[in-house]
């Protein structure tokens, strides 16, 4: 009894020993941080050093993750969240992945116990930061991207996960509840899995195939439409065919369809230029359409516009369901549509159009000094200043008026030539972007539709008009004769309705299928290259 009491006594002082040397260890790094000492542990950047620093003094300097035996639940937890990361297209080494998994295996010293414990710690700050908002600040890259990140209490969500226990259901509770992030994560694991064999050379961009032409690079758009799913691999492959078949024909309009090209079966530049890119190239792309959803506010709204600029497509979304589907125009490369979210608040009948500052003076006044009957042919008056009074466009020296000393308004009356056609959607931002029609209708058949300055053109605006007008008594009939007699109506909406822009070159639709498209503003490459850069590398 005497023998067995005394190893209980035994194993109780090497816990105590052990616990208060770990305590004291943290509580000398805490206090040498403090110092103003860097926070680095085992060559790794610890990126959360106040919250930690907090955190630690407000439990007395006991150890979150480990004790005298090793790894708690909650330790093993966060290691296996943090080796499986990768399934979220973010990087193990972002939460010292390395160096804390090494726990597994290693015998652990009160001082490592004190040191693995921050770096656990920190790890699981910087994850669940990660998982909330991103780990990319979208303002770093893109000037005309405003992101509706979520942001949540850090020390207070690593107390609750580890007061709670399971540290696996805290983790999984602050990622996006969107369907669509969960169907890019699949498409994900499905992309690594895919051979890049069949890429190891590109296709000549040219000449264009047409069906039943013979041509050499048949062989390996075949093989590469079998590796993407659009070819059957129970159709007969023979490897020397080069005759485009009516088969073959079939495959590619879908490929087509799936790239938002024109699915027309022909194998031209576009088409080549899509079959080009490898399962490689696309999972990159997969991640970071991943971490932009993670730059999304949870709840997008139960009924919301949705514009995706890279899809060039606009989209209402009601109770989670699709219900108008209508291709848009959006800005040119030099002249972005920003991404930001806000509210339609009235709608605009027969609007006038005041010509942005920056168009008036890059685009407009060139063409007004060639011409000055030009403002006339296209009904718009010319103001100075604030007055309400139009100038004579003649009595304007316009050769004299440049940039510097241009102090006009122009303002371009309703009728069929109005730049905004019909109606406008206003949602005041500090952009001055909103929807609106157009008289040039033409532009809508083309499969990419980067024209506008800015702002983002509808085809079908009546429709769309009279779909968020409808519980407000408003139907064809009315907006038609409203229309029809010319005058400028404005209709403010009882319910502002939601509207966001976006950006997705990548998405998988509800019955599984994979979408890719051109990333027109090549905004694609600086995030994944932000992505992949380690954020705890310590310069020696």
């Amino acid at each position: 009894m005497k023998k067995f009491t005394f190893h209980i006594l035994l194993l109780t002082s090497l816990f105590f020993n052990h616990g208060a040397l770990a305590g004291a260890q943290l509580q000398q790094t805490i206090e040498s941080w403090l110092g103003g000492y860097p926070a680095i542990l085992k060559e790794e950047t610890v990126l959360n050093k106040d919250i930690l620093n907090k955190f630690y003094i407000e439990r007395n300097f006991e150890a979150a993750w480990l004790d005298s035996k090793g790894l708690t639940k909650q330790g093993r937890e966060l290691l296996g969240a943090i080796a499986s990361i990768n399934e979220e297209g973010l990087l193990p080494a972002d939460y010292h992945g390395a160096r804390v998994l090494a726990i597994l295996t290693a015998s652990i010293s009160p001082q490592d116990t004190a040191t693995y414990d921050l770096l656990l710690s920190d790890a699981f700050l910087t994850l669940a930061s990660h998982l909330i908002s991103g780990k990319v600040d979208p303002k770093d890259l893109n000037a005309e991207w405003e992101a509706n990140r979520r942001h949540s209490d850090l020390q207070l969500l690593l107390e609750n996960a580890l007061k709670q226990g399971d540290i696996s259901a805290a983790l999984d509770g602050l990622r996006t509840k969107q369907t669509r992030y969960f169907r890019l994560k699949k498409a994900l694991a499905t992309m690594r899995l895919l051979p890049n064999t069949a890429w190891k050379q590109k296709l000549a961009e040219s000449p264009a195939i047409k069906p039943s032409a013979s041509d050499n690079r048949i062989p390996v758009i075949a093989k590469r439409l079998q590796v993407w799913g659009d070819l059957s691999l129970q159709q007969p492959s023979n490897e020397t065919a080069q005759t485009y078949s009516a088969v073959l024909v079939e495959s590619i309009k879908a490929f087509q369809g799936r790239h938002g090209l024109d699915a027309d079966g022909v194998i031209g530049r576009e088409t080549i230029k899509a079959l080009n890119i490898s399962p490689r190239e696309r999972a990159k792309q997969i991640v970071v359409n991943m971490e932009r959803w993670r730059w999304l506010a949870e709840n997008l709204g139960d009924k919301y516009l949705l514009v995706n600029i890279a899809a060039f497509e606009l989209k209402i979304i009601d109770n989670n369901q699709t219900v108008f589907v209508k291709p848009v125009v959006v800005g040119r490369n030099y002249r972005k549509t920003p991404v930001f979210s806000n509210k339609i608040r009235y709608i605009v009948l027969n609007p006038t159009w005041t010509v942005p500052y920056k168009l008036a003076v890059e685009d407009k006044l060139s063409e007004i000094q060639k011409d000055p009957a030009y403002l006339n042919r296209l009904g718009i008056r010319v103001f100075k200043g604030d007055s309400p009074v139009p100038i004579d466009p003649f009595s304007i020296s316009w050769n004299e008026i440049n940039k510097r000393n241009f102090p006009f308004r122009l303002v371009q009356s309703p009728g069929p030539q109005n730049a905004l056609g019909q109606v406008k959607f206003m949602f005041p931002n500090p952009h001055d972007v909103y929807l609106h029609d157009t008289p040039s209708r033409e532009l809508f058949k083309k499969a990419e539709r980067a024209f506008s300055s800015g702002c983002i053109r509808v085809s079908d605006p009546l429709e769309l008009a009279e779909f968020l007008l409808r519980s407000q008594g408003w139907d064809k009939t009315r907006i038609a004769a409203v229309i029809e007699n010319g005058e400028t109506e404005t209709v403010t909406l009882k319910t502002p309705v939601p509207i966001h822009i976006e950006y997705w070159t990548t998405w998988v639709d509800r019955e599984g299928v994979n979408h890719f498209r051109n990333d027109i503003y090549d905004r694609d490459q600086p995030l994944w290259q932000a992505l992949s850069k380690p954020l705890n590398h310590v310069e020696h």
